[in-house]
Formats: structure tokens, sequence, C-alpha cells
């Protein structure tokens, strides 16, 4: 059973802000609408006062200082948007457990209900689907008909029917055009333009794949590697990240999943590998989605500003006790806008009650209202 995560806890973000005439820093913070279920104070406090006011005010109510002043950030809880971008090639039909295809196998889970992942978390993550794929009729390079196939049901709450209608009549097909396919998801949901209504939360793409990827404009041999790349780099140019599941075992090189797990997180030379995923049975693969969804539900903290400096001169406390910045229990700056909690902080985060989450910033890190 997919684990449900929620968040009962109070969340209080604070920006150490240089006073003067820069109106960024002049409580403005306190103007952004919060989104339901958002967490946070509904006026700037007034830290020499402790009463409602004018951030940055004087103890005396006097005009604001050149002086550091804190200033009270809201903060909301994060709804993350998960697109399952599925391979629907014809491989994806070969036996994975016992008498059940890898196809099979992914499908029911997602779709199992009422505890299956997407039945599971509906209400707290926008769930969407995209399967994918083409016709070449066997080893000729040339497409048959539209290139790439592409099946898809836009992202929302509470959106298991829809997605189940859809993957329960799907079956595979034949090609796998990933970089292709990429590049339409993005352009036929609309994820090119941001969406107003959506800030700040944050986009993830799921690739569920078991084979090397070709292009549409050869479908065979499978040469779209350098595609699949790019078209992972311009999700994530867009502030969508990828993650990458290989269904089944040696399926898919790990100098390919490396590459593409290293561009769904902006990672480039000189920087940390990526973590991905190879699921060599039900369980593995179980395991694989759940760590990925889970890890976008709860652990992340959407800011009512952007930090453009070292997030680490920053302090982080729960209840009081000081997180490392990047450290395996600490919390790290997963984007301008959005702090993760990391390993015991996250799962104090998603099972605590009445938590009080502290975030400050000193003057030389910028804070963007």
């Amino acid at each position: 059973m997919a684990r449900r995560a929620t968040l009962g806890i109070w969340l209080v973000l604070l920006a150490l802000g240089c006073g003067g005439d820069d109106s960024s820093g002049s409580g403005s913070g306190s103007s952004s609408a919060v989104p339901d279920g958002g967490f946070g104070n509904a006026d700037p406090i007034d830290v020499s006062t402790g009463t409602p006011g004018s951030a940055g005010a004087s103890a005396s109510g006097g005009t604001p200082s050149s002086t550091c002043a804190d200033t009270t950030v809201r903060a909301s809880r994060v709804t993350p948007t998960v697109i399952l971008i599925v391979d629907q090639s014809s491989s994806m039909s070969e036996a994975f457990e016992g008498d059940r295809s890898r196809w099979d196998v992914l499908r029911d889970f997602l779709l199992t209900s009422p505890d299956g992942l997407i039945a599971d978390l509906q209400s707290q993550v926008r769930f969407g689907l995209a399967l994918f794929s083409a016709e070449s009729g066997g080893s000729n390079p040339e497409p048959i008909g539209e290139c790439p196939m592409v099946t898809t049901v836009a992202p929302s709450l509470d959106n298991y029917d829809a997605i189940a209608n859809i993957y329960r009549n799907a079956d595979v097909i034949e090609d796998t055009p990933t970089g292709d396919a990429i590049d339409r998801i993005i352009d036929d949901l609309g994820l090119a333009t941001p969406d107003p209504d959506a800030e700040g939360n944050p986009i993830v793409f799921i690739l569920a794949t078991d084979g090397e990827p070709d292009r549409c404009e050869e479908l065979d041999p499978q040469n779209g590697q350098q595609e699949a790349i790019a078209a992972t780099e311009r999700a994530y140019s867009l502030g969508i990240r990828t993650f990458i599941i290989s269904v089944g075992a040696g399926t898919v090189s790990a100098e390919h999943q490396q590459a593409v797990a290293n561009a769904g997180l902006g990672r480039g030379p000189g920087d940390a590998n990526a973590e991905y995923w190879v699921a060599g049975d039900d369980s593995s693969l179980r395991a694989a989605l759940t760590n990925i969804v889970g890890t976008q539900l709860g652990c992340e903290v959407q800011l009512n500003g952007s930090v453009t400096g070292d997030a680490c001169l920053g302090t982080v406390t729960i209840n009081g006790k000081a997180l490392e910045c990047g450290g395996a229990d600490g919390w790290e700056l997963s984007s301008p806008r959005h702090i993760r909690l990391l390993g015991q902080a996250c799962q104090d985060l998603k099972s605590g009650e009445d938590l009080l989450l502290e975030v400050r910033f000193p003057c030389e890190v910028g804070v963007v209202f």
C-alpha cells in the first residue's frame, strides 16, 4: 500500500532583509495570496514589537531603519504535478515477473484501487498521464502515420477516473521515440507556458521505459539518445524535473539512464550524478515509483520569495532544532522558491503534528519578493 503523506504543521518563514528604500524588503511578501491549504501569518510581523505592522519599522514606530530587520514571508503547502510518461513500445509486453508483462505490472500498480499509487494520493498530487510510441512495421526506419503517437490526460487533483479510462483501454504499440514524445507532451499539455494558478508548485515527469530511445526521423535502429537528452534538458529549462525508471533490469543502458537523470535535474559536468532507478521486478518497480512521488510530496515547502544568494548561509529549524544545510537529515534549496527537507527531517515533517518550521536568511543572501 502506498503510504499517505499529509502535513499537519505550521510554517513560519523569515527572511532577514536589509532596510532602507528597497521596496522588495519592506514587507511586500505579505501582499501575495496564499493558496487554499497554505500556512503562515496573515500580516507581516514587526519583530521589534511582536505585533502586526510594517516589516523593518523601528520599535518606536518610525521609518524603516537601514539595518537588517525581520520580515515574515508566507509559505504554502506544495501540491506537486506528476506526469507519468509511459513507454508503449512492443517490448513492454515481455515477461516481467511470472506470467505478467512489464506493461501489466506497471499499469496494475498505478491503477489499483484503493491502494494503488494514483488512487491513494490523487487528493494531494496533480497526476497526469502520457502514453507514447510510434509504428514502423518492423525494421522499417520510416514511421507509419503520426510520430510520435502520444495520448495524454491533463494533470489534475482527483484524476484517477480520467486516467483509468484511458490507461485501462490502451495497449502496447511498437517503437520508443522518447525525445519527440517529451517535446510533444510539453506542447500538448501547455507546459511551456507557466500556469499562474500553479505558480511555485513543482512539475515532475516520471519516465517509465524499457528500452533505448529511437527518433521519428529514424525509428530503427535506436539512435534517439541525444534527442531524449535534449528534450529532458528543455523540460528542465521550463522548471520541469524528470526522473527515469528502467522497467526491467538491463533493458536501458546505464550510460543513457545516467545522462537522462542528470539532464532531468540540471546536473552538468563536475556535478554529482543524479539518481535513477532500475526495476527488475514488481516490488522494486513499486518502490521506485513510491519513492519518487513520495519525495515530491510533503518534503518541499514553497517560499513566498526567491532566494538569490548562498542559501546555506541561512538557518532552518524544526521546533527550534537546527538542521544542517545539505546534510543527510537536513535541508536543501531545491529551487529559488522551494526548500526540501531530507532524511529524518522529511519524515518529521510528514508525520509530525503542530511542527514549527522556521527559515531565516541573513542580509548577504538575496531574497526577492
